[in-house]
């Protein structure tokens, strides 16, 4: 499912230029190296860490570096619960 023409206006800061990096889900990376994972996720860097050990999310290895898998990262994400916010207070 792509966005039409007038949702990337209501993008700001990092998730628009994700949008303008990555246009469509083919061209996103498959997997990125831990500080991106931390940036685009919220996750932590130790949190990536303790998910990965508990098989969560895949870290592949490319030399020296450790790289996230993509998929495991998005599928880390959609298993969180929805917060719990109180409704707003009606304006008297």
């Amino acid at each position: 499912m792509g966005m039409t023409e007038i949702e990337p206006r209501a993008l700001t800061g990092d998730a628009l230029a994700d949008f303008v990096r990555y246009p469509s889900p083919q061209s996103a990376p498959l997997a990125v190296r831990i500080p991106e994972a931390t940036r685009i996720s919220g996750f932590s860097r130790s949190e990536i860490y303790r998910r990965a050990g508990r098989g969560e999310i895949i870290l592949l290895k490319c030399g020296k570096s450790t790289l996230v898998d993509m998929a495991s990262l998005r599928s880390a994400v959609s298993t969180l619960p929805r917060a719990a916010i109180r409704p707003p207070k009606d304006a008297a």
